[in-house]
């Protein structure tokens, strides 16, 4: 009898959170959330259009990329995060989760005073890595030195969104994303149109909207989290406070460093693909750049199921529930799948108008329409990577998502030898084959990841 009603508390819980319709409502939020994110590049780049001197736009583009840079090696933090409170917050440990977001601030304001500190040597780096014009160099410097003074925000904001996915508030999380981006757009066009900036503007509106989010957010977490944070003044300056665990931290370093080495092999995979296309001609590397273009909006479109399985796999493993697990991981799957299909015979419907909305190019408009049949498979190629990445980061196991993305690397740079001799055409073939490969290495390690629940 006992075990009879230990099995119905389990399963309420279990139908609720593996239904199709929760799976839906943690998904779609950051499907909006995401859609404003491209928005602040486009803007940013308009804002400087309206200068005669093109170093400004070049000042952005190359400022833009040295902090994505940045940022996307530090995105580790966010996944940490999400994984750790995850499972926490699947196990009703409270505490836990309190001393994860102190970790993980503790951890983001530090590496971000870091950056600061070092805006020199990044500088200096930068400076002698990318190939720019004196006067393209001078705007990128600008930007750069303004827009490290948001690291501390940023990160913070990482640590903050990866909390808020991790007990699966997506609708905080969605409104996080768009308080930031939102403030960037409306501060870009009130800084440079209203007060006549320039490229320090740009930097700066970033700078104010993340320090504005960082401050928002961690309100409404304080607001909404009041169970969770109760008394937290009072435990944060004890003697031996719980959350000041040194292998805790360590646990910390240790993800995110396995997950720094994958970000930084997926960004040389990237990276190969664009030097292989330039070696071909600059007609071929600006399709190539074309599709990587498409690509990334690809990827905001299959991230929102992605991070509903980091979430409901974190907490499946917490509750030590291996059924609910299964069910997560076929349900955020099949969601995934399908909405890939949609997407794939949405590109193959508007081809020439996105096309064309890319470039005015003849030959390159030809170019691109000739190999858009890769784009059109690209959302069914990288589905399984996206959910197995989302899977993996929820039972934190970083470590084989790194050796994945090795093995996977290896065999991307394989394919892309074997391709050299059928042009552009090999090139999308081998790159299209590396993202259905990334899935496929993780999805081989999948039973580790079921005997976390067990």
């Amino acid at each position: 009898m006992e075990k009879s009603v230990e099995s119905d508390a389990n399963r309420t819980p279990r139908l609720q959170k593996t239904s199709w319709r929760h799976i839906w409502s943690i998904s779609w939020p950051i499907f909006v959330a995401n859609v404003t994110v491209p928005l602040v590049g486009a803007v940013d780049t308009a804002m400087m259009g309206r200068f005669p001197d093109p170093a400004f736009i070049g000042g952005v583009a190359l400022g833009t990329m040295v902090i994505n840079f940045l940022y996307f090696g530090l995105s580790s933090l966010r996944m940490c995060t999400t994984g750790l409170v995850a499972q926490a917050h699947g196990r009703n440990d409270e505490v836990e989760i309190e001393n994860l977001l102190i970790r993980g601030l503790i951890i983001a304001l530090n590496l971000g005073l870091v950056a600061i500190l070092a805006s020199p040597i990044i500088l200096l780096v930068t400076g002698q890595l990318l190939a720019a014009s004196s006067s393209v160099e001078v705007q990128m410097r600008t930007y750069v030195e303004i827009r490290l003074f948001a690291a501390p925000a940023a990160l913070g904001n990482m640590v903050l969104l990866g909390c808020l996915f991790g007990r699966q508030q997506m609708r905080l999380c969605m409104m996080q994303i768009m308080v930031v981006n939102i403030c960037n757009l409306l501060l870009n066009i009130l800084f440079v149109a209203g007060f006549g900036m320039k490229i320090n503007g740009i930097a700066l509106a970033s700078v104010a909207a993340q320090w504005l989010g960082f401050v928002i957010t961690l309100s409404i977490i304080s607001w909404q989290w009041k169970n969770v944070l109760c008394g937290l003044m009072a435990r944060l300056f004890t003697r031996n406070p719980s959350w000041f665990d040194l292998p805790a931290f360590g646990q910390f370093f240790s993800l995110g460093a396995d997950l720094i080495l994958r970000t930084l092999m997926l960004l040389a995979c990237k990276a190969i693909f664009l030097n292989s296309a330039a070696a071909l001609g600059d007609m071929e590397l600006a399709a190539a750049q074309l599709v990587i273009v498409m690509f990334g909006i690809i990827a905001f479109g299959l991230d929102g199921y992605a991070h509903a399985a980091e979430a409901l796999v974190g907490d499946a493993i917490g509750r030590k529930d291996p059924a609910m697990l299964t069910l997560v991981i076929k349900r955020t799957n099949a969601l995934a799948f399908a909405s890939s299909f949609l997407m794939g015979l949405i590109i193959l419907a508007v081809e020439m108008p996105i096309i064309g909305a890319f470039t005015n190019q003849q030959p390159l408009i030809e170019l691109t329409a000739q190999h858009w049949h890769w784009v059109v498979l690209m959302p069914f190629a990288a589905c399984l990577a996206f959910q197995m990445d989302g899977i993996f980061v929820g039972a934190t196991r970083s470590r084989d998502m790194r050796n994945a993305m090795l093995i996977s690397m290896a065999v991307f740079v394989a394919l892309v030898w074997f391709a050299a001799p059928y042009g552009l055409a090999g090139l999308l073939a081998a790159f299209t084959l590396w993202l259905g490969i990334r899935g496929l290495t993780l999805w081989l390690l999948l039973p580790q990841v079921i005997r976390l629940a067990i």
